[in-house]
């Protein structure tokens, strides 16, 4: 938009109006807060041991901190796999968080079949 103004001696100057900025830092933080979105997302499937205890801790803001944790792991499954040299274990990482508010979660992580002895 261009504003004019009158001048005593009759002149006119005409200025072009600055443009504010605030379109641009919008679609910059739209574009950082869709950045880290996609950042959590691909590290939840890719990762999930990692993103469990960030979560965790945001989820502790939500229901009065962290209250107490036990974490176990354990072989599941044991399986035979063609080719392989011996019985492969699955483990299984069990995680059991327990919040301020006496609210309770738990989280199960499977591990890959590896060779091991402890199986018969």
């Amino acid at each position: 938009m261009v504003t004019s103004k009158d001048l005593a001696k009759g002149n006119v100057v005409v200025k072009p109006r600055r443009k504010s900025s605030a379109p641009a830092v919008l679609m910059l933080f739209f574009v950082l807060i869709l950045a880290g979105s996609l950042t959590l997302a691909w590290l939840g499937f890719t990762a999930p041991a990692k993103l469990a205890i960030p979560q965790e801790q945001i989820l502790g803001l939500l229901h009065g901190g962290v209250a107490d944790t036990y974490e176990e792991t354990y072989v599941d499954a044991c399986v035979r796999i063609e080719g392989a040299d011996g019985p492969r274990a699955i483990t299984r990482s069990r995680r059991v968080i327990t919040f301020g508010d006496g609210t309770t979660i738990q989280v199960v992580f499977s591990g890959v079949p590896t060779l091991t002895n402890a199986c018969p």
